[in-house]
């Protein structure tokens, strides 16, 4: 149903744009001279995102597909709609603002989520909210930042999905209370696992630390000191 919400979002402002004369050209659409068309489109891509409150169709079908399902939706759905919103949207304050905030309330849900696909569909959020925030920001730095983060994340989130994966296959469980001791049976899935989450939280040397410390560098190039806490916070609440 979100989903269908989206297209009906999408597909009604490219109407309006056609209609008022502004074909349909994928151009970059600049902030000063958006319409409610363009806003329209914008929306629609954002519920693809998994912007708040539009995310719950994430947290909601992760979980319940098939495990390498699950791989395969973490690197294509909400990344094809930051390529759209990195080309399209660019320094769109809306959404340096919810950016910021995806970062945090992802984070925020993980922490306290006892099922593991849960706690990394919760966490993809809180990855896409610094994407979202890059691109609103709008500088060359963000802008690189986010669509750095978009391919790290794609990487060491399959990874994670896979590890999981390889969990449930074995055990039949998924929530944390019910697991622990693998580390016996199931030791490259453990290495594997550690390598995503590592990375996933920014540790040094990995592809996660590179591309979120651009997209924090660029709040602060940007002089967005409250974006910049709030990404921050973000990256302390994922270790």
């Amino acid at each position: 149903e979100a989903n269908i919400a989206g297209g009906l979002a999408l597909m009604t402002g490219l109407i309006m744009k056609y209609n008022a004369g502004g074909g349909l050209e994928f151009i970059q659409v600049r902030p000063g001279s958006a319409g409610f068309a363009d806003y329209l489109i914008m929306a629609g891509f954002m519920l693809n995102a998994a912007v708040p409150p539009l995310h719950a169709w994430l947290t909601d079908s992760y979980p319940e597909s098939s495990i390498g399902g699950a791989v395969f939706m973490c690197a294509f759905t909400t990344k094809t709609a930051v390529y759209v919103l990195c080309r399209a949207f660019p320094g769109f304050e809306a959404l340096a603002v919810l950016g910021a905030i995806m970062a945090v309330y992802g984070v925020c849900y993980a922490v306290v989520e006892n099922d593991a696909r849960r706690i990394l569909s919760y966490h993809i959020v809180s990855q896409v909210g610094y994407m979202i925030c890059g691109i609103g920001i709008g500088t060359d730095l963000a802008v690189n930042g986010a669509c750095s983060h978009a391919y790290a994340h794609i990487l060491y989130k399959a990874l994670l999905f896979m590890g999981i994966g390889a969990v449930i296959e074995m055990t039949g469980r998924r929530k944390l209370t019910e697991l622990g001791g693998l580390w016996r049976s199931m030791p490259l899935t453990l290495v594997c696992t550690v390598i995503g989450g590592i990375s996933i939280s920014g540790f040094p040397l990995t592809s996660g630390f590179v591309s979120k410390s651009m997209v924090v560098a660029g709040a602060g190039e940007a002089h967005r000191s409250w974006i910049l806490i709030m990404l921050m916070t973000a990256s302390v609440g994922t270790f």
